[in-house]
């Protein structure tokens, strides 16, 4: 079965969505982190696919998440430009192996792996804390944010992967 499909990557899709909305937003550590862990949608997006067709899901997905958490677009906003500098961030950590039709993402070496997901978690959380704050001022206190949910999202979204990837892979 090819999990590239259009039915299954919403699939995916909705089941972040609904995991993020339902379980990982509820998730309140030291009064500070709430891992947004919906960001391995860009780790989980098939690689060579229409790029019209990920900045229109990026664009839904974030949306969804903007009603759902009641978050004023800022979801949207970063999942959307994370969308569209996803092929960027890629050929920064793959190298000319991603420019290769048969490239995939699984079948990267492990450390390239987790640093693209590291790399896109952290600049979506830098974005989205930017953002939320809207306040030079507080720089430290984004970074102190971004450092701490970056990672709480980095570990969740490891054990997430690790749960529902298959054997194969």
């Amino acid at each position: 079965m090819n999990k590239d499909l259009p039915f299954f990557v919403s699939v995916r899709v909705l089941a972040l969505v609904l995991a993020q909305v339902f379980i990982f937003s509820k998730l309140n550590l030291f009064g500070l982190v709430s891992p947004m862990v919906y960001v391995i949608f860009l780790y989980l997006y098939p690689t060579h696919r229409d790029r019209h067709l990920l900045l229109t899901a990026g664009f839904i997905t974030g949306l969804v998440l903007d009603v759902f958490l009641d978050s004023l677009a800022l979801h949207t906003l970063c999942l959307t430009i994370m969308c569209y500098n996803r092929p960027r961030i890629m050929r920064f950590t793959f190298g000319l192996n991603f420019e290769q039709k048969t490239f995939r993402i699984h079948k990267a070496p492990i450390q390239q792996r987790y640093t693209f997901l590291l790399i896109i978690i952290c600049v979506h959380h830098f974005l989205y804390f930017s953002l939320e704050a809207l306040n030079p001022a507080m720089f430290l206190w984004i970074l102190k944010k971004v450092f701490l949910t970056s990672l709480a999202s980095f570990v969740l979204s490891i054990l997430v992967l690790a749960l529902f990837s298959s054997k194969k892979s």
